[in-house]
C-alpha cells in the first residue's frame, strides 16, 4: 500500500464505514415494511438519517415530496464525498454523480414529452423534480417549458449532453418515443467516466473499470432481453441501444441472438454460458410470461451487482472501493425506503413490500 493511498483514503474510509455501520439493518427494514400506517412508519424513522421525512409528510401528506427528498439526499451525499477528494479522484466522483444528473435529465425530458406529445398537464409534477445544479449548469425549467424540441437541445447547449440530443429530431421522438435518447444519455456519462478513470492509480482504475464493464454488460443484457425478446425490436435497432464496453457484445451468443428471426430469440441462450444459475431459473420458469422472465433476469443481475459491491467493501480499505460500495449501499437503501413508503401508502401487504426489499 502506498503512502499516497493511505493519505487519500484514511479519513474517508473511517467516515464512510461509520455511516455504513449506522445504516438500517435488514431487521429494521423488515420491521418498517410491517408498519400499519404512514404515521407508524415515519415515527419509526426517528433518530435515523430519514427522520426529515416525518416533518415533510406532516406538512403535506404528499409521498412524492418524500421521494424527491430521497433523490436530493443522494445528490448531496455524492457532492459531499467529492469535497473530500482531490484532483482526478474528485473528478471521478463528479463523474459518478453524472449518473444522477442523467437520471434527472431523463425525468425532466419525459415531463416535457408528456406535455408536448401527450398533451398532459405537467404543472404540478415539475415541482417534485430536482431543479438545482448537480454537475452541469442546466436550465431545467427551460426544458419543461420548451415549445419545441430545439429549445430542449438549447437548454443543454453548454453541457456534454448536447451532442447526444442533437442526434434526434422531434419527428423521430414522436414516432419512436424516448428510449433511444435515454440510452444515448447513459452512453454519455459512461464514456465521460471512462475517460477520467484512465488517469487514476492502477488499483483504483481497475476497480472502476471492472464496475463499468460489469454494469455495461448487465445493462446490455437487460436491454437485449427486454427490448429484443419481450418487445421484439429488430436487430439493427437493438444494436443502437448497446452501451460500449464490457464483453457481452463481443460474444458469439450476442451475434447469434441478433442473427435469429425475432420469433426464435431466446434469453436462455443469451445468458446460459455466462450465467448458468440464471439459465436454470429461466428453464424452471419457462411456462411463465415474457414479462415475468424479464423481471427474473433483472433481479438476478442485480444480485450479482450487490455481491460484487459487498466483496469490494470487505477488500482493501485504502482504495476507491469503499466509496463505490458506500454509494451502492446508500442508493439501495434509499430505493428500499421509497418502496416501503409507497407500499404502506397504497395499502400493500407486508409480504408484497418485502418482495421488493431483499
Amino acid at each position: 500500500m502506498s503512502i499516497g493511498a493511505l493519505n487519500r483514503y484514511a479519513f474517508i474510509n473511517a467516515k464512510l464505514r461509520s455511516r455504513i455501520g449506522a445504516m438500517l439493518t435488514p431487521q429494521d427494514l423488515d420491521s418498517l415494511a410491517r408498519s400499519q400506517s404512514m404515521e407508524e412508519l415515519l415515527h419509526a424513522l426517528k433518530g435515523t438519517h430519514y427522520e426529515p421525512l416525518l416533518e415533510l409528510y406532516d406538512q403535506s401528506g404528499d409521498i412524492q415530496r418524500l421521494e424527491a427528498w430521497l433523490f436530493a439526499r443522494n445528490i448531496e451525499l455524492h457532492k459531499e464525498v467529492t469535497q473530500y477528494m482531490k484532483k482526478t479522484h474528485a473528478q471521478t466522483i463528479e463523474g459518478l454523480t453524472r449518473k444522477l444528473e442523467v437520471e434527472n435529465l431523463k425525468s425532466v425530458i419525459r415531463l416535457w414529452f408528456s406535455n408536448w406529445v401527450k398533451q398532459q398537464n405537467i404543472d404540478h409534477r415539475f415541482g417534485y423534480l430536482f431543479q438545482g445544479k448537480i454537475v452541469s449548469s442546466i436550465d431545467w425549467a427551460q426544458i419543461v417549458n420548451a415549445d419545441n424540441y430545439q429549445q430542449v437541445v438549447e437548454a443543454v447547449a453548454d453541457t456534454p449532453y448536447a451532442e447526444a440530443l442533437n442526434e434526434f429530431t422531434s419527428e423521430q421522438l414522436a414516432q419512436e418515443g424516448l428510449f433511444g435518447l435515454e440510452t444515448a444519455l447513459d452512453r454519455v456519462w459512461f464514456n465521460l467516466l471512462r475517460v477520467i478513470v484512465i488517469k487514476l492509480p492502477k488499483k483504483d482504475r481497475q476497480l472502476i473499470e471492472q464496475i463499468l464493464d460489469r454494469d455495461t454488460d448487465l445493462k446490455n443484457i437487460i436491454n437485449l432481453v427486454r427490448f429484443g425478446w419481450m418487445y421484439q425490436l429488430p436487430s439493427e435497432r437493438l444494436r443502437t441501444l448497446m452501451l460500449e464496453g464490457g464483453s457481452v457484445t463481443e460474444t458469439s451468443e450476442f451475434a447469434q441472438y441478433l442473427g435469429k428471426p425475432i420469433s426464435e430469440r431466446s434469453p436462455l441462450k443469451l445468458v446460459r454460458h455466462r450465467f448458468p444459475e440464471l439459465a436454470k431459473e429461466l428453464i424452471d420458469s419457462e411456462k411463465t410470461t415474457a414479462e415475468h422472465q424479464t423481471l427474473l433476469v433483472e433481479h438476478y443481475l442485480f444480485k450479482i451487482r450487490r455481491k460484487e459491491f459487498q466483496t469490494m467493501l470487505r477488500g482493501n480499505p485504502f482504495t476507491i472501493g469503499i466509496i463505490l460500495a458506500y454509494f451502492f449501499l446508500e442508493e439501495r437503501q434509499n430505493a428500499i425506503i421509497r418502496t416501503i413508503v409507497n407500499g404502506i401508502h397504497y395499502g400493500w401487504e407486508a409480504s408484497a413490500i418485502q418482495e421488493y426489499t431483499v
